[in-house]
């Protein structure tokens, strides 16, 4: 295995990691924000080094072809799906009729926020502690996220059927500006609060937007992807 195929690897051990600090640090100054944005921040420099690396030391391989998406796949869609779970256990906190905040939980600065500052999509938690419900969002809405898990599900059918049959498909540059895209907003998402030492309502509005964005260039990514290699795709079916 080569250095570079070495700091592929990497992304898929951080990802766990990313997740267990997102969901089971502190809210307390924001400690679970701010280490999972540097996480995630080492996270995307392996991306932007493995290829360099392979490319300097002449070590292209057919191991680190395969690798390299799957690892960018794994990480990046699985810290998008864990977005959509309350930061710390408490997240942003929602304040609703007959609901209280558990202010003692909550470090000093997030939103009051109420079901009508949400963005369509964007999940309400309800948790149980002490008798009393507490209500709270996530900065992502499940329905781009949704559409890029989906696009990668489709991505990878069709990268296996052709290389079980020994063709391959051309790789694009929209899929590099579709993982940059993804990687800036996972990267503001968790480094807004941490930076900012607060939780506030335009954070809402920039994961809503910032995902939705990521969505669409993904979805535009696979219509180019199959366009270009549809002579490919094309065989594929008539060796079916």
């Amino acid at each position: 295995m080569t250095l570079a195929d070495q700091v592929t690897l990497v992304r898929l051990g951080l990802m766990p990691m990313i997740v267990a600090a997102y969901l089971l640090l502190p809210m307390e100054y924001h400690l679970c924000f701010w280490i999972a944005a540097v996480l995630c921040s080492l996270a995307e420099y392996t991306d932007l080094m493995d290829g360099r690396i392979a490319r300097q030391r002449g070590e292209v391989s057919d191991f680190g072809k395969l690798a390299d998406p799957f690892c960018d796949v794994i990480y990046r869609i699985g810290v998008f799906l864990v977005l959509l779970l309350p930061a710390g256990g408490i997240g942003y906190p929602v304040l609703a009729a007959g609901t209280m905040q558990p202010l003692p939980l909550i470090s000093a600065g997030f939103a009051q926020l109420t079901p009508t500052d949400l963005w369509p999509g964007q999940l309400l938690h309800a948790r149980l502690e002490a008798g009393a419900i507490y209500l709270s969002t996530t900065p992502v809405p499940w329905l781009p996220v949704f559409m890029m898990v989906m696009r990668e599900f489709i991505a990878g059918a069709l990268r296996a059927m052709t290389a079980t049959r020994g063709l391959v498909l051309a790789a694009r540059t929209s899929g590099k500006i579709k993982a940059w895209a993804q990687g800036i907003t996972i990267i503001t998402i968790l480094a807004f609060p941490a930076c900012f030492w607060s939780r506030s309502e335009w954070h809402l509005a920039w994961g809503f937007w910032a995902t939705w964005t990521c969505a669409i260039i993904s979805l535009a990514s696979i219509c180019e992807y199959m366009w270009v290699n549809r002579a490919v795709l094309k065989l594929l079916l008539k060796r079916q």
